[in-house]
Formats: structure tokens, sequence, C-alpha cells
């Protein structure tokens, strides 16, 4: 079997064919009846897996043709800035008639794959999504399989084909090294942020690229990776100022730090 290609949803019809069985009998598989064979019932799986067939729960128990439920995803909802952009998108949905359905992974792939399950079995009409931390491209594969829109929000995930709404994270470092530097500064930090992050090497290399153009040398550029989070932040500065010729101004991975 193949995985179909294609934005069309996969229909119990095509698992039916392609398991060799009814399509009661995957209906009694997708309900968990223990009255299907076991053999049979771990055909109809593999055929559910190999076609990216989603369970819509949604539609299984209200029988509605289209789902007015967005889905979004938030990284980490006890950081003031996510908090403020999901009521920015929330306002957003609400206003063209849409039923927002928020989750809040914690930076936890994990519980983001536990998050995408479930949406995706109420049959939500798109997703947004901020990506956890540790997220793998292959994670939203069954979501693209299924043909349901998403979009990242603030974070990129390497070779992801889902597009992204997200600042120039790049530039935007760079602006704010060459306003230090300015202001005087010749001594200068980053704070925060971890490798693991696209998002920290974005900021970090503008960062790096304007203290390069502005004549700092390397020997007065600090780095601290740390959390992204007020005692990460505090946990860099002791770091910095522990050494002999401590930075006069830092440029912070986030608002938190």
């Amino acid at each position: 079997m193949t995985a179909r290609a294609g934005k069309e949803r996969v229909t119990i019809i095509e698992i039916a064919a392609a398991a060799g069985v009814s399509k009661s009998t995957v209906s009694l598989v997708l309900k968990g009846s223990d009255s299907v064979h076991p053999e049979t019932r771990d055909r109809v799986n593999a055929a559910i897996r190999e076609l990216g067939y989603v369970y819509n729960r949604g539609a299984a128990n209200l029988r509605q043709a289209r789902s007015n439920i967005v889905g979004m995803i938030i990284n980490d909802l006890t950081n003031p800035f996510f908090a403020e952009l999901a009521v920015g998108i929330e306002r957003s949905f609400q206003s063209a008639g849409y039923v927002p359905f928020i989750a809040n992974t914690a930076e936890n792939p994990v519980r983001q794959e536990e998050v995408l399950k479930s949406m995706l079995e109420q049959g939500v009409a798109g997703l947004i999504v901020s990506p956890a931390r540790g997220s793998r491209p292959d994670a939203f594969r069954r979501v693209e399989a299924a043909g349901i829109p998403v979009v990242f929000a603030m974070r990129r995930l390497p070779e992801s084909r889902i597009p992204i709404v997200a600042p120039d994270n790049h530039r935007g470092a760079w602006l704010a090294a060459r306003h230090l530097v300015e202001r005087g500064h010749r001594r200068l930090a980053f704070f925060g942020g971890s490798a693991d992050l696209v998002v920290y090497h974005e900021r970090l290399e503008g960062f790096r690229e304007a203290c390069r153009q502005l004549g700092v040398p390397d020997r007065d550029v600090t780095v601290c990776e740390g959390e992204t989070h007020r005692k990460g932040g505090m946990a860099c500065l002791d770091t910095a100022m522990a050494g002999g010729a401590p930075p006069t101004a830092a440029l912070c991975f986030n608002d938190a730090v």
C-alpha cells in the first residue's frame, strides 16, 4: 500500500478496500469493538496508518459535514508573549465565525502529539501550531496526510514544508545589536536560548553578524546559552558578570529572559 496523494481526506471505504474487509468491519475497529478478529484488526490498523486516515470523532458524533472548530496548539502559555499571541489568534478566529480550541503543550513533544491526535479526532477545520521544543517534522505528517490545513507560528522546523508565520529573527537581532553599539556599548552579551531551537541560531547569527560588521571584537562578545525564562536570564547574568571584563549591555533571547 502507498499513502494517498493530494489533500482530500481518506475515507472508510478506502481503508476497507486496502485491508480487504467490509466498511462495517472498519467501523467496528475504529470503535474498539472486541468482535473483530485480531488478525483482521491488525490489517485494518495497518491500512489506517499507511493511508494516513484520521478518525473524525466530531463527524461520528454529530454527523456534521463541515467543522467550524480551529485548533491552536501553543508551546508555552506561561510565556507572556505566547499568551498574547494566542489571544490575538483567538480574536481573529472568533470574528471569522470559528470556534477556537486552545491547548498548551508546555514545551512537551509527547503532550503535543496527544493534543494533535485529539484535535484531529474532533475534526478541526485547521490548525495553528507553535511547535514544542524538540519537535520533529514527522510529528506533523499525519496532519498533512489528513488534508487538514496547518500553519506554524513563530517557530520553524528544519526540513518541514509546513508554511510558517514568523518575524525576521536574524534582522531583528542585527538591529538590536546595532542599537546597543550606537548607544556607545562595546562589550556586548547575548543571553538565553538553546541550540535545539532554530530561532536561537537565527537571532544569535544576526547578533554576531552585527558585532562583526560594527567592529566589536570577538573577545568582547559574550554568549550565554540558558533557559528561556527569568531564572535562566539571571543565571546568564551571573556568569557574564563573573568575568574580568563584563559586558555593559545584553541582548536577551526573549522577553521572559
